[in-house]
């Protein structure tokens, strides 16, 4: 059995140079054409309307680097490969961080820390965080931990 699971991403140390940068942290030895960082932004959301215009007048071949936690990357890479960049043109550096992880019980995401069990901020289900990804949701994929107590109520 292998240490780390098919599904769970593999990531690239940082340093491979890249055309852009799209960092949740600024990077003070780029200039700021070369990225794009989070803290520039009024939300990731203007910060994502940036990157799609950029991409929208990239050349073939443009290398993008997404550096950030989990919560932040995934999303981007998402944007990245929909706007026509294929997986070799896009290099994922994570940092320690925030993570998604999506319920199965209420197939809702959610924002996590790395803790291996959480109780789900929508349907309030005590969850057991697996060691799957979803690339397509940029998520850990969340199980009920306890099937008797799903809520984790008081036992009589």
């Amino acid at each position: 059995m292998t240490d780390h699971p098919f599904s769970v991403p593999r990531y690239e140390p940082q340093g491979r140079p890249a055309d852009l940068l799209v960092t949740q942290y600024r990077d003070a030895n780029l200039p700021a054409g070369q990225q794009l960082a989070l803290a520039d932004f009024a939300n990731a959301a203007a910060l994502q309307r940036a990157l799609t215009a950029r991409l929208e007048l990239a050349r073939c071949g443009l290398r993008l680097e997404l550096r950030g936690d989990e919560s932040f990357i995934w999303p981007l890479q998402a944007l990245a490969r929909g706007a026509g960049l294929q997986d070799d043109e896009i290099l994922l550096s994570r940092v320690p961080g925030s993570r998604q992880v999506f319920c199965v019980h209420c197939a809702r995401c959610q924002p996590a820390s790395a803790a291996e069990v959480l109780t789900c901020a929508h349907c309030g289900v005590r969850l057991e965080v697996r060691r799957h990804f979803s690339q397509r949701l940029g998520a850990y994929l969340g199980v009920c931990a306890d099937a008797d107590q799903p809520y984790a109520e008081a036992r009589p």
